[in-house]
């Protein structure tokens, strides 16, 4: 597993981000991945329509490697919060960034090079600004009206962490930051990710930046021209996709056809298909039984598809119950 290394100095330049320009990167990871990261699966469906044509060269960039992208999208973070806008031209608007050596070098990692890829390295100037207009489009259309509560879960999980710090210290703050994929031991922050040699901070400390799209593993930036970066779940990021927010919506209006309890069975079925009665049951609080009813009345309904294989029942929605969903996206 790969580690950082601290010294003391660094324990002390430890601070934390909120970035909406790099939350627009990890929401196109997971829409232009071939399969979704962990919980994405119903968000993915939902937004995909939403898409605009425009939007497609950040995807085919975003969705060409598991957990790499070119280094320039990831500038230095501001001391002080910036919107999106701010951290778009901060990453894109600069023809001073080395967009073509940060290409050539992410290429090396790719088995096989998108188109936007290769428009970076060719004529870098012309596609970076081609690019800013390519995130701008899917910013607009995916993350913007979802921002506000995004942002709202972002806080939490840095103003957790501060509190954590400042009662038990930072050592229990990273020691907890991210238990299955985060490991902490003086002086090493040791993490899942591909094998590499331990990298040393350097009297430059880390920023830490939670996101609600990364799910399902940790991201580093790590280069000798900023400050180093490590991208990590946000604590409510799990409960978030699986509860179903991206769907249900405040007015709860998905309750509406087919009430509560069943609504969160669609939502649940949506986030991770194949779950099993009992899953079921646990994402409902209730007995088995009752969950087994719930799943009868949407089997009725033509909304679930149940599959049983020896003693086992998995469950999933049909194109009915996608299409209830996605007309009664908040």
């Amino acid at each position: 597993m790969p580690r950082l290394v601290f010294s003391g100095v660094d324990l002390g330049l430890i601070r934390f981000a909120i970035m909406p320009f790099q939350e627009t990167l990890k929401a196109a990871r997971g829409l232009g991945l071939r399969q979704p990261p962990a919980g994405l699966a119903g968000w993915r469906h939902a937004v995909r329509p939403l898409l605009p044509a425009a939007a497609i060269p950040a995807l085919a960039l975003c969705g060409a490697h598991p957990v790499r992208l070119p280094d320039f999208l990831t500038p230095q973070p501001a001391s002080q919060p910036q919107s999106f806008e701010d951290e778009l031209a901060a990453a894109l608007g600069d023809p001073a960034a080395p967009v073509g050596p940060d290409t050539v070098q992410f290429a090396t990692a790719l088995r096989t090079a998108p188109p936007v890829v290769d428009d970076l390295i060719q004529h870098p100037d012309r596609s970076r600004r081609a690019l800013a207009r390519s995130f701008a489009a899917l910013h607009r259309a995916v993350l913007a009206p979802d921002w506000p509560r995004l942002q709202a879960q972002l806080a939490a999980d840095v103003s957790y962490r501060a509190r954590l710090a400042a009662r038990h210290g930072v050592a229990t703050m990273l020691s907890t930051l991210c238990p299955r994929l985060v490991r902490w031991e003086y002086p090493y922050l040791e993490f899942v990710g591909p094998p590499a040699e331990d990298y040393p901070l350097r009297g430059r400390g880390l920023v830490l930046v939670p996101s609600m799209f990364l799910t399902d593993g940790v991201h580093r930036q790590l280069n000798d021209r900023q400050q180093p970066m490590l991208f990590y779940p946000a604590r409510t990021a799990t409960e978030f996709w699986r509860d179903g927010a991206r769907f249900a919506g405040p007015d709860g209006r998905l309750a509406g056809p087919v009430g509560v309890p069943r609504a969160t069975v669609l939502r649940a079925l949506a986030d991770r298909p194949g779950l099993g009665t009992g899953e079921v049951a646990g994402v409902l609080g209730v007995a088995p039984s009752t969950a087994s009813a719930h799943l009868a009345r949407l089997r009725r309904a033509g909304l679930v598809s149940t599959v049983r294989s020896a003693r086992r029942a998995r469950h999933e929605l049909t194109p009915l119950g996608w299409q209830l969903l996605d007309a009664n996206v908040a």
